[in-house]
């Protein structure tokens, strides 16, 4: 339902379908309900345009999917090419792994290989080398508080083991850090190599095509040369044969000077067109008059098409002016019209209230009668 005087183009849209869709059910009542003039089956022609809609659809629809079946395909080859080369630069990068952990991280140069050392118990040494072995513990009973003699040279062997420990921890962090940097720096490079080939190629690539633009420059000079030595030739022999036909003409007896050898045994009027030499004064006079009033004539029909162009124009602003006043006519029925559809709209709304409370309060409560059927089989739906 309309709320104020403005209509925008949705309602008119709405309003122009409704009106529409009432003409269409007009004429199909018409058709369908009118003995004489029902059709018996289908409109085969409809059926016929409405299959070659779906028909050209359905070839649209397919040449779509096929193009982003062509689309998904060339996305696919470049996705398994990139995946191929990802999976070769990992499995590149897990090689280089692998031999720097064969030469730079052995098991025996591990901090703690002696906890699981297979040589361990060669190694080892006896249980006890004597009364000052720092090895015996003091559940061995051997040493006792108070009896450590070595205290300060096992503190210093500790420090210095722990500064040991620190050193090695420091070392091979910053060979770690080392081995990082040098496997970014050969990753870095390879890409740029990569890049470079891509590069170089693209290169290539410039390079033949520019060599094949000059190939087809240097044809179509070529060409051009050809046709322009053909031309200069053509146009060489023509001006031999006007140089000949000239000499020809200043040689034979086209040139003569009497009068009489122009006449014509054949009447007054005929001349011999080989040996005539022109026109008389007189027939010059005569043809200047002619002229003249050639002239005047085609004055005379520019004057005309100027005032017919004028009239057209003239007719041209009326149109104009015409249309413009039709348009403003035909926004005011516009307006009107909006107007009158939201009244309607308001009436129907009211009706549609009716309705509903007549539904809800006496329709639901009493049996159907026969208005209530003979209300069915009025329209051709």
């Amino acid at each position: 339902m309309l709320n104020s005087l403005f209509v925008n183009h949705q309602d008119q849209k709405e309003a122009l379908a409704i009106e529409r869709r009432r003409r269409f059910e007009e004429s199909r009542k018409q058709r369908i309900f009118n003995a004489r003039r029902r059709l018996i089956g289908v409109d085969t022609e409809t059926l016929g345009y409405q299959i070659q809609e779906k028909h050209e659809a359905e070839q649209a629809q397919a040449e779509q999917q096929r193009k982003f079946a062509e689309e998904i395909r060339r996305q696919e080859q470049v996705l398994l090419l990139k995946q191929y080369e990802q999976r070769q630069e990992r499995i590149r990068e897990e090689n280089e792994l692998n031999r720097f952990r064969a030469s730079h991280q052995k098991p025996e140069q591990s901090r703690d290989f002696d906890l699981f050392d297979p040589d361990g118990l060669k190694k080892s040494l006896p249980a006890r080398l004597g009364d000052d072995d720092p090895r015996l513990s003091v559940s061995g009973a051997q040493l006792f508080d108070g009896e450590d003699l070595e205290e300060r040279h096992r503190r210093k062997v500790q420090v210095e083991q722990q500064r040991s420990w620190l050193e090695q921890q420091i070392r091979e962090k910053r060979q770690a850090e080392i081995d990082r940097r040098a496997a970014e720096k050969f990753l870095e490079d390879a890409l740029m190599s990569r890049e470079n080939r891509l590069h170089q190629l693209a290169s290539q690539e410039q390079y033949a095509r520019g060599k094949i633009h000059e190939a087809v420059n240097e044809f179509n000079r070529r060409l051009m040369n050809e046709q322009e030595q053909q031309r200069m030739r053509r146009e060489r022999e023509e001006q031999e044969d006007n140089l000949a036909e000239i000499y020809n003409n200043l040689t034979s007896d086209i040139l003569t000077e009497n009068p009489e050898v122009a006449k014509s045994s054949f009447g007054p009027n005929r001349v011999i067109t080989a040996q005539y030499k022109g026109m008389s004064p007189v027939e010059i006079e005569q043809i200047r008059r002619t002229q003249e009033l050639q002239l005047e004539e085609l004055k005379r029909k520019r004057q005309n098409e100027a005032n017919t162009r004028k009239a057209w124009d003239q007719l041209a602003n009326d149109f104009d002016r015409t249309v413009t006043m039709k348009e403003r006519e035909l926004n005011r029925r516009r307006h009107a019209l909006a107007e009158q559809i939201r009244q309607e709209n308001h009436l129907l709304s009211l009706e549609q209230q009716r309705k509903l409370k007549y539904l809800d309060k006496v329709v639901y409560q009493n049996q159907p009668t026969q208005a209530y059927f003979d209300q069915f089989n009025t329209c051709s739906r």
